[in-house]
């Protein structure tokens, strides 16, 4: 009895093997063979002081988050100083603000009112890039730069 058992597992194991040798054969064709460079989004910035400093700070590459399909986060690698800034209430898709309580800029990604505890300050609004935040859930690097109107 004990052979049979033997000769029903050698057939696994050959074929354990050989998709083991499959799997190492394909990795490097699987893998990403080059990285591109993330999405851009282009910032319109206002005339405040709070976007004056962010504008100092462009381009920088953030990784955003959704946050219920209303608005995309990213945490600032420092913070702003958002002295005198006058908070906002009213939002639409595009909107780019900064929530000072997250040290975060957020996208907004539908029209809105929001009564934030800690302030939101209106830094700017969308000029492109707004459609790759939309498609993102989660970890999504976005390069941030800044544009003029015309």
């Amino acid at each position: 009895m004990p052979q049979l058992s033997l000769l029903r597992l050698a057939p696994q194991r050959i074929l354990n093997s050989v998709v083991a040798a499959l799997l190492l054969l394909t990795t490097p064709i699987l893998a990403p063979t080059t990285t591109s460079p993330p999405p851009r989004a282009a910032v319109v910035l206002n005339d405040s002081a709070s976007a004056a400093q962010i504008a100092a700070r462009l381009p920088v590459t953030v990784t955003f988050h959704d946050r219920m399909g209303t608005a995309a986060f990213a945490q600032l690698p420092t913070p702003l100083s958002f002295d005198r800034a006058t908070p906002m209430n009213d939002y639409r898709a595009g909107d780019a603000a900064y929530v000072a309580a997250e040290r975060s800029i957020v996208v907004f990604l539908a029209d809105g009112t929001a009564v934030p505890d800690h302030g939101l300050i209106l830094l700017g609004h969308l000029s492109t890039g707004l459609d790759e935040l939309v498609d993102c859930a989660r970890d999504c690097a976005v390069e941030l730069v800044a544009t003029r109107t015309s």
